[in-house]
Protein backbone atom coordinates (compact mmCIF):
# COMPACT_ATOMS: atom_id res chain seq x y z
CA UNK A 1 0.00 0.00 0.00
CA UNK A 2 0.97 3.75 -0.82
CA UNK A 3 1.80 5.87 2.50
CA UNK A 4 0.32 8.69 3.61
CA UNK A 5 0.41 11.75 1.32
CA UNK A 6 -0.97 15.19 1.05
CA UNK A 7 -0.71 17.11 -1.95
CA UNK A 8 -0.85 20.66 -0.77
CA UNK A 9 -1.97 24.11 -2.49
CA UNK A 10 -2.19 23.04 -5.94
CA UNK A 11 -5.12 24.39 -8.97
CA UNK A 12 -7.17 20.89 -9.06
CA UNK A 13 -8.48 19.79 -12.62
CA UNK A 14 -10.22 17.03 -11.16
CA UNK A 15 -10.96 14.77 -14.28
CA UNK A 16 -14.76 15.84 -13.91
CA UNK A 17 -14.70 18.80 -16.58
CA UNK A 18 -15.59 22.21 -14.29
CA UNK A 19 -13.65 24.67 -13.00
CA UNK A 20 -10.09 24.57 -11.69
CA UNK A 21 -10.33 24.73 -8.30
CA UNK A 22 -7.20 26.59 -6.75
CA UNK A 23 -5.55 26.10 -3.26
CA UNK A 24 -6.56 22.77 -3.21
CA UNK A 25 -5.42 19.57 -1.12
CA UNK A 26 -5.61 16.03 -2.19
CA UNK A 27 -5.28 13.43 0.73
CA UNK A 28 -4.25 9.87 0.09
CA UNK A 29 -4.50 7.49 2.64
CA UNK A 30 -4.02 3.54 1.97
CA UNK A 31 -3.50 3.92 -1.47
CA UNK A 32 -6.57 5.69 -2.25
CA UNK A 33 -8.19 9.26 -2.14
CA UNK A 34 -9.62 9.78 1.49
CA UNK A 35 -10.24 13.97 0.85
CA UNK A 36 -10.51 16.47 -1.67
CA UNK A 37 -10.72 20.19 -0.02
CA UNK A 38 -9.68 23.68 0.53
CA UNK A 39 -6.49 23.90 1.96
CA UNK A 40 -7.20 26.09 4.55
CA UNK A 41 -9.80 23.44 5.65
CA UNK A 42 -7.90 20.51 5.52
CA UNK A 43 -5.27 20.29 8.53
CA UNK A 44 -2.12 18.15 7.60
CA UNK A 45 -0.31 17.05 10.39
CA UNK A 46 3.05 17.86 10.51
CA UNK A 47 4.43 13.99 10.32
CA UNK A 48 2.25 13.62 7.43
CA UNK A 49 4.39 13.31 3.74
CA UNK A 50 3.91 16.42 2.26
CA UNK A 51 4.48 17.38 -1.57
CA UNK A 52 4.27 21.07 -1.68
CA UNK A 53 1.75 22.28 -5.06
CA UNK A 54 1.65 25.98 -4.51
CA UNK A 55 1.72 27.31 -7.86
CA UNK A 56 1.28 24.10 -9.65
CA UNK A 57 -1.21 21.98 -11.05
CA UNK A 58 -3.02 18.70 -9.59
CA UNK A 59 -4.49 16.43 -12.46
CA UNK A 60 -5.36 12.57 -12.07
CA UNK A 61 -2.78 10.15 -12.94
CA UNK A 62 -2.75 9.93 -16.84
CA UNK A 63 -5.01 7.03 -18.83
CA UNK A 64 -3.55 6.21 -22.47
CA UNK A 65 -6.66 3.92 -23.84
CA UNK A 66 -4.64 2.33 -26.52
CA UNK A 67 -1.75 1.01 -26.60
CA UNK A 68 0.84 -1.99 -27.79
CA UNK A 69 3.74 -2.56 -24.96
CA UNK A 70 5.37 -4.45 -27.30
CA UNK A 71 5.74 -2.37 -30.28
CA UNK A 72 2.94 -3.07 -32.87
CA UNK A 73 3.90 -0.26 -34.97
CA UNK A 74 7.57 -1.67 -35.16
CA UNK A 75 6.39 -4.78 -36.21
CA UNK A 76 4.41 -3.42 -38.99
CA UNK A 77 7.78 -1.95 -40.46
CA UNK A 78 11.72 -2.38 -40.57
CA UNK A 79 12.65 -4.04 -37.23
CA UNK A 80 10.25 -6.95 -36.08
CA UNK A 81 12.65 -9.82 -36.89
CA UNK A 82 15.03 -8.45 -34.43
CA UNK A 83 13.13 -7.49 -32.27
CA UNK A 84 11.21 -10.36 -31.16
CA UNK A 85 14.61 -12.33 -31.87
CA UNK A 86 16.35 -10.46 -29.41
CA UNK A 87 14.23 -10.16 -26.59
CA UNK A 88 12.58 -13.76 -26.70
CA UNK A 89 12.16 -15.56 -23.36
CA UNK A 90 11.78 -11.88 -21.98
CA UNK A 91 8.44 -10.08 -23.33
CA UNK A 92 7.14 -10.28 -20.27
CA UNK A 93 10.24 -8.00 -18.99
CA UNK A 94 9.99 -5.45 -22.47
CA UNK A 95 6.27 -5.08 -21.16
CA UNK A 96 7.02 -3.63 -17.94
CA UNK A 97 9.50 -1.66 -18.91
CA UNK A 98 7.63 0.06 -21.47
CA UNK A 99 4.63 0.41 -18.61
CA UNK A 100 7.56 2.01 -16.63
CA UNK A 101 7.96 4.43 -19.80
CA UNK A 102 5.02 5.30 -19.85
CA UNK A 103 4.52 5.98 -16.23
CA UNK A 104 7.53 8.42 -16.25
CA UNK A 105 5.30 10.60 -18.55
CA UNK A 106 2.31 10.58 -16.06
CA UNK A 107 0.50 7.23 -17.46
CA UNK A 108 -0.51 5.53 -14.47
CA UNK A 109 -3.01 3.71 -16.23
CA UNK A 110 -2.52 1.88 -19.92
CA UNK A 111 -4.91 -0.44 -21.78
CA UNK A 112 -3.07 -3.12 -24.20
CA UNK A 113 -5.29 -3.26 -27.28
CA UNK A 114 -3.02 -6.14 -28.88
CA UNK A 115 0.21 -8.56 -27.64
CA UNK A 116 1.00 -11.79 -26.63
CA UNK A 117 -1.10 -13.29 -24.02
CA UNK A 118 1.04 -14.75 -21.98
CA UNK A 119 3.50 -12.58 -21.36
CA UNK A 120 1.61 -9.43 -20.76
CA UNK A 121 -0.62 -11.77 -18.28
CA UNK A 122 2.66 -12.08 -16.22
CA UNK A 123 3.84 -8.54 -16.25
CA UNK A 124 0.12 -7.40 -15.70
CA UNK A 125 -0.04 -9.55 -12.58
CA UNK A 126 3.70 -8.25 -11.36
CA UNK A 127 2.82 -4.89 -11.73
CA UNK A 128 -0.53 -5.57 -9.82
CA UNK A 129 1.62 -7.22 -6.97
CA UNK A 130 4.05 -4.95 -6.61
CA UNK A 131 6.44 -7.21 -8.08
CA UNK A 132 6.98 -5.01 -10.93
CA UNK A 133 6.94 -1.37 -11.34
CA UNK A 134 5.19 0.30 -13.70
CA UNK A 135 1.63 1.70 -14.80
CA UNK A 136 -1.05 -0.63 -14.11
CA UNK A 137 -1.96 -2.33 -17.07
CA UNK A 138 -5.15 -3.56 -18.24
CA UNK A 139 -5.69 -6.10 -21.66
CA UNK A 140 -7.05 -8.06 -24.41
CA UNK A 141 -4.20 -10.20 -25.12
CA UNK A 142 -4.89 -11.06 -28.81
CA UNK A 143 -6.74 -8.83 -31.30
CA UNK A 144 -9.76 -11.60 -32.81
CA UNK A 145 -9.35 -12.58 -36.37
CA UNK A 146 -5.78 -11.00 -37.27
CA UNK A 147 -3.11 -13.11 -37.99
CA UNK A 148 0.31 -13.16 -35.89
CA UNK A 149 3.56 -10.22 -36.53
CA UNK A 150 4.79 -12.56 -39.62
CA UNK A 151 1.20 -13.14 -41.31
CA UNK A 152 -0.30 -10.67 -43.99
CA UNK A 153 -1.88 -8.86 -41.55
CA UNK A 154 1.29 -6.73 -41.02
CA UNK A 155 3.27 -4.13 -43.38
CA UNK A 156 5.38 -6.12 -46.10
CA UNK A 157 8.45 -6.02 -44.65
CA UNK A 158 7.28 -8.68 -41.85
CA UNK A 159 6.46 -10.92 -44.67
CA UNK A 160 9.10 -10.77 -46.21
CA UNK A 161 11.20 -11.39 -43.19
CA UNK A 162 10.37 -15.10 -43.19
CA UNK A 163 12.20 -15.51 -46.85
CA UNK A 164 15.56 -14.62 -43.88
CA UNK A 165 14.64 -16.46 -41.06
CA UNK A 166 13.26 -19.95 -40.14
CA UNK A 167 10.19 -20.93 -40.35
CA UNK A 168 9.97 -22.31 -36.78
CA UNK A 169 10.45 -19.48 -35.51
CA UNK A 170 8.26 -17.47 -37.70
CA UNK A 171 5.50 -19.95 -37.13
CA UNK A 172 6.45 -19.65 -33.12
CA UNK A 173 5.70 -16.04 -32.99
CA UNK A 174 2.59 -16.16 -35.09
CA UNK A 175 1.28 -18.67 -32.78
CA UNK A 176 2.22 -16.78 -29.48
CA UNK A 177 0.19 -14.12 -30.56
CA UNK A 178 -2.59 -15.25 -32.29
CA UNK A 179 -3.34 -18.01 -29.35
CA UNK A 180 -5.86 -19.88 -31.78
CA UNK A 181 -7.95 -16.66 -32.21
CA UNK A 182 -6.77 -15.64 -35.55
CA UNK A 183 -7.99 -15.40 -39.05
CA UNK A 184 -8.58 -19.10 -39.55
CA UNK A 185 -11.29 -17.94 -36.90
CA UNK A 186 -12.99 -16.38 -40.64
CA UNK A 187 -13.27 -19.90 -41.91
CA UNK A 188 -15.28 -21.46 -39.43
CA UNK A 189 -19.24 -22.13 -38.92
CA UNK A 190 -20.85 -19.71 -35.67
CA UNK A 191 -21.24 -22.94 -34.27
CA UNK A 192 -17.81 -23.72 -33.82
CA UNK A 193 -16.52 -20.18 -33.40
CA UNK A 194 -18.87 -20.07 -30.32
CA UNK A 195 -16.41 -22.27 -27.91
CA UNK A 196 -13.44 -20.88 -28.90
CA UNK A 197 -14.15 -17.42 -28.05
CA UNK A 198 -16.12 -18.44 -24.84
CA UNK A 199 -12.55 -20.25 -23.80
CA UNK A 200 -10.48 -17.49 -24.78
CA UNK A 201 -12.26 -14.71 -23.02
CA UNK A 202 -11.68 -17.42 -19.81
CA UNK A 203 -8.16 -16.88 -19.51
CA UNK A 204 -7.91 -13.40 -17.92
CA UNK A 205 -8.45 -10.82 -20.07
CA UNK A 206 -9.92 -7.81 -19.09
CA UNK A 207 -11.91 -6.42 -22.39
CA UNK A 208 -12.10 -8.30 -25.95
CA UNK A 209 -10.88 -6.44 -28.91
CA UNK A 210 -12.55 -8.03 -32.46
CA UNK A 211 -11.41 -7.14 -36.07
CA UNK A 212 -15.02 -6.07 -37.87
CA UNK A 213 -12.50 -5.40 -40.91
CA UNK A 214 -8.86 -6.36 -41.71
CA UNK A 215 -5.66 -5.19 -40.93
CA UNK A 216 -3.98 -5.45 -44.25
CA UNK A 217 -2.92 -2.14 -44.82
CA UNK A 218 0.36 -2.85 -45.25
CA UNK A 219 -0.27 -4.95 -48.36
CA UNK A 220 -3.32 -2.66 -49.15
CA UNK A 221 -3.49 1.06 -47.64
CA UNK A 222 -6.23 2.34 -45.92
CA UNK A 223 -8.45 2.38 -49.00
CA UNK A 224 -9.15 -0.99 -49.33
CA UNK A 225 -10.92 -2.58 -46.26
CA UNK A 226 -12.21 -6.16 -45.87
CA UNK A 227 -14.78 -7.32 -43.48
CA UNK A 228 -12.85 -9.93 -41.65
CA UNK A 229 -16.09 -11.89 -40.71
CA UNK A 230 -19.56 -12.81 -41.53
CA UNK A 231 -22.53 -10.99 -39.50
CA UNK A 232 -23.43 -14.15 -38.07
CA UNK A 233 -19.92 -15.31 -36.74
CA UNK A 234 -19.61 -11.84 -35.80
CA UNK A 235 -22.69 -11.76 -33.96
CA UNK A 236 -21.71 -14.94 -32.27
CA UNK A 237 -18.29 -12.99 -30.98
CA UNK A 238 -20.22 -10.09 -29.62
CA UNK A 239 -22.64 -12.14 -28.10
CA UNK A 240 -20.11 -14.30 -25.88
CA UNK A 241 -18.12 -10.87 -24.98
CA UNK A 242 -21.48 -9.53 -23.70
CA UNK A 243 -22.01 -12.38 -21.66
CA UNK A 244 -18.52 -12.40 -20.10
CA UNK A 245 -18.88 -8.98 -18.47
CA UNK A 246 -15.88 -7.59 -20.30
CA UNK A 247 -15.88 -4.45 -22.75
CA UNK A 248 -16.58 -4.67 -26.43
CA UNK A 249 -13.56 -3.35 -28.28
CA UNK A 250 -13.56 -3.18 -32.70
CA UNK A 251 -11.11 -2.91 -34.82
CA UNK A 252 -12.46 -0.91 -37.74
CA UNK A 253 -10.48 0.71 -41.40
CA UNK A 254 -13.26 1.22 -43.08
CA UNK A 255 -16.93 3.68 -42.52
CA UNK A 256 -19.30 0.26 -42.96
CA UNK A 257 -17.01 -1.52 -40.49
CA UNK A 258 -17.42 1.94 -38.21
CA UNK A 259 -21.39 1.30 -38.41
CA UNK A 260 -21.05 -2.42 -37.88
CA UNK A 261 -19.65 -1.30 -34.70
CA UNK A 262 -21.82 1.10 -33.77
CA UNK A 263 -24.79 -0.94 -34.45
CA UNK A 264 -23.09 -3.39 -32.06
CA UNK A 265 -22.95 -0.89 -29.68
CA UNK A 266 -19.04 -1.07 -29.20
CA UNK A 267 -17.89 0.29 -25.77
CA UNK A 268 -14.88 1.53 -27.48
CA UNK A 269 -14.28 1.95 -31.34
CA UNK A 270 -10.38 2.19 -31.61
CA UNK A 271 -8.99 4.54 -34.37
CA UNK A 272 -13.18 5.58 -35.44
CA UNK A 273 -11.61 8.20 -37.85
CA UNK A 274 -10.27 5.92 -39.87
CA UNK A 275 -12.53 4.79 -42.74
CA UNK A 276 -10.71 4.02 -45.57
CA UNK A 277 -10.46 8.00 -46.89
CA UNK A 278 -14.13 7.89 -46.81
CA UNK A 279 -16.19 11.41 -44.78
CA UNK A 280 -17.93 9.96 -41.63
CA UNK A 281 -21.72 11.08 -42.72
CA UNK A 282 -23.41 13.36 -40.22
CA UNK A 283 -25.98 10.83 -39.57
CA UNK A 284 -23.01 8.59 -38.51
CA UNK A 285 -21.90 11.10 -35.79
CA UNK A 286 -25.28 11.67 -34.96
CA UNK A 287 -25.63 8.25 -33.95
CA UNK A 288 -22.20 8.52 -32.10
CA UNK A 289 -23.79 11.20 -29.95
CA UNK A 290 -27.27 9.61 -29.79
CA UNK A 291 -25.83 6.01 -28.64
CA UNK A 292 -22.96 7.88 -26.43
CA UNK A 293 -20.55 5.77 -27.82
CA UNK A 294 -16.77 6.38 -27.27
CA UNK A 295 -14.01 6.76 -30.03
CA UNK A 296 -10.55 6.45 -30.32
CA UNK A 297 -8.77 8.33 -32.60
CA UNK A 298 -5.16 8.99 -33.65
CA UNK A 299 -4.04 12.30 -34.94
CA UNK A 300 -1.01 13.57 -35.95
CA UNK A 301 0.29 16.73 -35.41
CA UNK A 302 0.33 19.52 -38.16
CA UNK A 303 4.31 19.29 -37.84
CA UNK A 304 4.28 14.93 -38.39
CA UNK A 305 1.19 15.32 -41.02
CA UNK A 306 3.36 17.51 -43.47
CA UNK A 307 6.59 15.66 -42.94
CA UNK A 308 4.47 12.52 -43.64
CA UNK A 309 3.30 14.09 -46.81
CA UNK A 310 6.04 15.35 -48.14
CA UNK A 311 7.91 12.04 -48.19
CA UNK A 312 4.71 10.46 -49.14
CA UNK A 313 5.38 7.79 -46.03
CA UNK A 314 3.36 4.62 -46.56
CA UNK A 315 1.13 5.89 -42.85
CA UNK A 316 0.30 9.77 -44.55
CA UNK A 317 -3.06 8.60 -44.84
CA UNK A 318 -3.06 7.06 -41.30
CA UNK A 319 -4.72 10.54 -39.99
CA UNK A 320 -4.27 12.72 -43.37
CA UNK A 321 -6.48 14.26 -45.90
CA UNK A 322 -9.89 12.70 -44.96
CA UNK A 323 -9.20 10.95 -41.99
CA UNK A 324 -8.02 14.10 -40.46
CA UNK A 325 -11.37 16.07 -41.69
CA UNK A 326 -13.09 13.24 -39.94
CA UNK A 327 -11.19 13.82 -36.92
CA UNK A 328 -11.88 17.69 -36.78
CA UNK A 329 -15.73 17.01 -37.54
CA UNK A 330 -15.93 14.60 -33.96
CA UNK A 331 -14.19 17.26 -32.21
CA UNK A 332 -16.57 19.67 -33.16
CA UNK A 333 -19.93 17.39 -32.91
CA UNK A 334 -18.47 16.42 -29.09
CA UNK A 335 -18.32 12.95 -30.21
CA UNK A 336 -17.48 10.80 -26.62
CA UNK A 337 -13.12 10.91 -27.74
CA UNK A 338 -10.38 8.58 -25.85
CA UNK A 339 -6.69 9.19 -26.08
CA UNK A 340 -5.18 5.89 -27.48
CA UNK A 341 -1.56 5.89 -29.41
CA UNK A 342 -1.02 2.63 -30.55
CA UNK A 343 2.51 3.05 -28.42
CA UNK A 344 5.12 0.60 -27.79
CA UNK A 345 8.25 -0.05 -26.89
CA UNK A 346 10.55 0.97 -29.84
CA UNK A 347 14.09 -0.83 -30.02
CA UNK A 348 16.37 2.21 -30.55
CA UNK A 349 18.33 0.85 -33.51
CA UNK A 350 14.85 1.34 -35.15
CA UNK A 351 14.96 5.02 -34.20
CA UNK A 352 18.37 5.54 -35.18
CA UNK A 353 17.63 4.88 -38.51
CA UNK A 354 15.02 7.49 -38.94
CA UNK A 355 15.40 11.00 -39.89
CA UNK A 356 15.05 14.02 -37.67
CA UNK A 357 11.31 14.77 -39.28
CA UNK A 358 10.16 11.26 -38.54
CA UNK A 359 11.12 11.47 -35.11
CA UNK A 360 9.53 15.14 -34.52
CA UNK A 361 6.68 14.69 -32.75
CA UNK A 362 6.32 11.16 -33.47
CA UNK A 363 2.67 9.51 -32.42
CA UNK A 364 4.39 6.10 -31.98
CA UNK A 365 6.57 7.16 -29.28
CA UNK A 366 5.78 5.63 -25.82
CA UNK A 367 6.71 8.13 -22.70
CA UNK A 368 6.12 11.54 -25.71
CA UNK A 369 2.87 9.69 -27.08
CA UNK A 370 0.35 10.83 -24.82
CA UNK A 371 1.59 14.49 -24.93
CA UNK A 372 1.72 14.43 -28.80
CA UNK A 373 -1.96 13.15 -28.82
CA UNK A 374 -3.08 15.77 -26.92
CA UNK A 375 -1.18 18.77 -29.01
CA UNK A 376 -2.06 17.50 -32.56
CA UNK A 377 -5.82 17.18 -30.34
CA UNK A 378 -6.04 20.61 -29.39
CA UNK A 379 -4.57 21.91 -33.59
CA UNK A 380 -7.26 20.17 -34.90
CA UNK A 381 -9.51 22.20 -32.52
CA UNK A 382 -10.31 20.53 -29.26
CA UNK A 383 -10.62 22.75 -26.04
CA UNK A 384 -7.53 22.15 -24.12
CA UNK A 385 -10.09 20.62 -21.00
CA UNK A 386 -11.69 18.13 -23.54
CA UNK A 387 -7.94 16.97 -24.32
CA UNK A 388 -7.26 16.25 -20.36
CA UNK A 389 -10.48 14.94 -19.85
CA UNK A 390 -9.82 12.08 -23.06
CA UNK A 391 -6.54 11.06 -20.92
CA UNK A 392 -8.65 10.58 -17.85
CA UNK A 393 -12.16 10.38 -17.06
CA UNK A 394 -12.88 9.30 -20.40
CA UNK A 395 -10.51 6.40 -21.23
CA UNK A 396 -11.83 4.82 -17.51
CA UNK A 397 -15.54 5.17 -18.59
CA UNK A 398 -15.27 3.23 -22.22
CA UNK A 399 -13.73 0.59 -20.21
CA UNK A 400 -15.90 0.77 -16.97
CA UNK A 401 -13.57 1.64 -14.57
CA UNK A 402 -14.60 5.52 -13.67
CA UNK A 403 -15.41 3.82 -10.25
CA UNK A 404 -11.25 3.50 -9.67
CA UNK A 405 -9.78 5.66 -11.63
CA UNK A 406 -9.67 8.51 -14.51
CA UNK A 407 -10.87 11.46 -12.26
CA UNK A 408 -9.43 12.78 -8.70
CA UNK A 409 -12.65 12.09 -6.10
CA UNK A 410 -12.83 10.52 -2.60
CA UNK A 411 -12.85 6.76 -2.78
CA UNK A 412 -10.69 6.23 -6.04
CA UNK A 413 -7.38 5.04 -6.43
CA UNK A 414 -4.21 7.73 -5.44
CA UNK A 415 -3.04 8.40 -9.19
CA UNK A 416 -2.49 11.66 -9.63
CA UNK A 417 0.48 14.30 -11.26
CA UNK A 418 1.46 17.82 -10.46
CA UNK A 419 2.59 19.58 -13.07
CA UNK A 420 4.49 22.94 -12.84
CA UNK A 421 2.75 25.22 -15.69
CA UNK A 422 -1.14 25.32 -16.55
CA UNK A 423 -2.02 22.92 -19.49
CA UNK A 424 -5.13 24.90 -19.88
CA UNK A 425 -3.12 27.78 -20.88
CA UNK A 426 -0.85 25.29 -23.40
CA UNK A 427 -1.86 21.99 -23.79
CA UNK A 428 2.11 21.71 -24.40
CA UNK A 429 2.41 22.75 -20.56
CA UNK A 430 1.49 18.64 -19.58
CA UNK A 431 5.11 17.87 -20.38
CA UNK A 432 5.66 20.28 -17.02
CA UNK A 433 5.67 16.95 -14.47
CA UNK A 434 7.10 17.75 -11.17
CA UNK A 435 5.38 15.00 -9.31
CA UNK A 436 4.34 11.29 -10.28
CA UNK A 437 1.63 9.26 -7.60
CA UNK A 438 0.29 6.30 -8.44
CA UNK A 439 -1.75 4.72 -5.74
CA UNK A 440 -0.49 6.97 -3.04
CA UNK A 441 3.15 6.16 -3.64
CA UNK A 442 5.31 9.33 -5.17
CA UNK A 443 7.07 7.61 -8.18
CA UNK A 444 10.66 8.43 -9.02
CA UNK A 445 10.22 8.73 -12.70
CA UNK A 446 13.04 10.20 -13.69
CA UNK A 447 15.03 7.38 -12.86
CA UNK A 448 12.57 5.04 -14.59
CA UNK A 449 13.22 2.36 -16.62
CA UNK A 450 14.59 0.90 -13.52
CA UNK A 451 16.55 -1.97 -15.32
CA UNK A 452 16.49 -1.23 -18.97
CA UNK A 453 16.35 -3.43 -21.44
CA UNK A 454 15.24 -2.83 -24.55
CA UNK A 455 16.36 1.09 -24.58
CA UNK A 456 19.90 0.12 -23.18
CA UNK A 457 21.74 1.39 -25.68
CA UNK A 458 24.52 1.84 -27.67
CA UNK A 459 24.64 -1.54 -27.51
CA UNK A 460 28.18 -3.26 -27.59
CA UNK A 461 29.37 -6.52 -28.54
CA UNK A 462 30.39 -9.21 -26.14
CA UNK A 463 34.40 -8.81 -25.53
CA UNK A 464 37.30 -10.85 -23.80
CA UNK A 465 38.46 -9.69 -20.82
Amino acid sequence: MGETIAIVGGTLIDGNGGVPVPETTVFIEDGRITKVGSTDQIEVHPNIRQIDAQGKWILPGLVNGNVHLLDGIMMMGRGGIEYLARFEGNYYKVIEEAAQIALRGGVTTVFDTWNALEPVTIARDRIASGAAEGARIFFAGTLIGMGGPFTGDFMRPSMQARTVMSRTFADRMDAMFEVGMGRHLSTLPPAEVRPLIREYLERGVDFCKIAVTDHLVGLLGFRAPYFTFSERVLDVLVDEVRRAGVPLLTHTTSLEGLNTAIERDADLMIHATMTGQAPIPEETIEKLLEKQLWSEVQPTTIAQQAWMDSVDHPFADFSGRVHHENDVRMIKAGVPLVLGTDAGCTDPDILEDMSQGELHERPWTLGEDHFVWMQAMVEKGMDPMAAILAGTANPAKAYRKFDELGSIDVGKLGDVVVLDQDPLADITNMRTLSHVVKEGREIDFHGLPLSPLVTAYPRTANVLD
